[in-house]
């Protein structure tokens, strides 16, 4: 699994958009990648179109029951409910994190009332990895039933997400918030329970299927995964059989993300493969990503770049830069695994910048610095890790220095003690 730095000039061909299926010697990989459109999606242009062009023939008692986003959604579709729905994806884009190696969920439908759910950590350990350059290896990952770390600290952070872009959504946070700490979880289930065997009784499928997922994200939340997937499989067999593709498509993520982190490995790979086939361009790009992760998690390095380049991909397309910021650095992961520290090295400093223009678009709050500290500390600590194991020990002991660094401002004092260790090694 593990190549030359000079045998994996696939990858960056195929990044940087220079891919060639004939023979001979690869093409050397460029320092940048292209950049990308800055709009998500056309679609969104396209509806503001509609809505000016159709608002005399919009009745007042939809705008007062679905607000601003029913207002633009149902213009001219009061017969066509699907392409509805598509209106309200195209204003309902996705946002995502700059951390790497982090498993992706899949956005929940707006009309869910769903639990809001934690944070999701990374699966990569990087006390893991901190003796890896000294023994000559590459970064490494442990599997995903390794125990999480800061959880304290990410409950906090949860809470200071910034609010969702979509008008339902942000109603909804705001009054989940309102209410203060949620009761037990027992409590929470036990409801459920009982919204869902009522509703089965009175042939409501779509409240049903909707508590078994609600029970799901709230075992979720507990950490208890085998009885959340239990939940999951109990929401898609409803999804099945009322034919709700969404639905269907939703479930596969949940346990594909769930079946891994109880060391499922196998049923992971389905349920992610599952969802890729019945997903949208922002649902592959999710299921390419968590496929990736899973096959890296496993050792496959090559199977986890060919995921993550696919993800670039997509990101590409819908002109994602959030996306791409983590995409690119998965793959600079997995070129680590594979020997390819030129790739390596560019992906993560591309990464790195990336994230950083991130949080300057996101402005300056709270949320924002902790989460780029986070990436920063991280992707500082993977490049002296590259650089060491490719002999480049200056620019190891700078990247390791600036690590310490990130770690002492965070108040990570075990990770500015592994970074001081690796500074030292790297110095001689």
């Amino acid at each position: 699994l593990f190549r030359s730095p000079g045998a994996v000039g696939w990858q960056g061909r195929l990044v940087f958009g220079a891919w060639s299926s004939g023979g001979g010697v690869a093409p050397r990989m460029s320092a940048t990648l292209p950049e990308i459109s800055a709009s998500r999606s056309q679609d969104a242009k396209s509806l503001k179109s509609k809505s000016t062009a159709s608002s005399s023939k919009f009745q007042p008692t939809s705008q007062a029951r679905f607000g601003y986003l029913g207002h633009l959604s149902l213009q001219s579709t009061q017969e066509d409910t699907q392409e509805a729905l598509r209106n309200v994806a195209a204003l309902d884009g996705p946002s995502f994190l700059p951390n790497v190696m982090t498993l992706q969920r899949a956005s929940t439908p707006w009309q869910y009332n769903t639990p809001c759910r934690g944070l999701e950590e990374s699966v990569a350990h990087e006390s893991a990895n901190s003796g890896e350059a000294e023994r000559g290896g590459s970064p490494s990952l442990k599997g995903g039933n390794s125990q999480m770390k800061g959880s304290a600290s990410k409950k906090v952070l949860s809470k200071e997400l910034p609010m969702p872009a979509n008008y339902v959504r942000r109603i909804r946070r705001k009054a989940q918030m309102s209410r203060g700490e949620p009761p037990d979880h027992r409590q929470q289930i036990a409801d459920l329970k009982m919204l869902a065997d009522s509703a089965s009784r009175s042939g409501n499928v779509y409240q049903a299927l909707q508590a078994y997922h609600k029970m799901g994200v709230v075992y979720d939340n507990q950490g208890l995964y085998t009885e959340a997937i239990q939940k999951y499989k109990q929401f898609l067999a409803l999804c099945i059989t009322s034919k709700n593709t969404q639905g269907e498509a939703l479930a596969y993520n949940c346990l594909g993300i769930d079946c891994f982190k109880t060391g499922q490995h196998d049923e992971a790979i389905q349920y992610h493969n599952k969802h890729l086939e019945l997903a949208d361009s922002t649902g592959r790009l999710i299921a390419h990503t968590n496929l990736g992760i899973v096959f890296q998690a496993m050792g496959l390095s090559e199977h986890a770049a060919i995921h993550h380049q696919h993800a670039i991909e997509y990101a590409n397309r819908m002109g994602a830069k959030d996306a791409q910021c983590f995409t690119v650095g998965n793959l600079g992961i997995a070129s680590a695994a594979q020997g390819d520290l030129q790739t390596s090295r560019i992906c993560l400093q591309y990464h790195l910048s990336a994230a950083q223009r991130q949080k300057q678009a996101a402005g300056d709050n709270k949320f924002a610095s902790n989460t780029l500290k986070d990436v920063s500390k991280n992707a500082y600590h993977r490049l002296g890790q590259v650089n060491a194991t490719d002999g480049r020990f200056d620019e190891a002991a700078d990247h390791f220095s600036k690590a310490m660094e990130v770690a002492k401002s965070k108040g990570d004092q075990k990770d500015e003690e592994v970074s001081g260790a690796m500074l030292g090694i790297a110095r001689g």
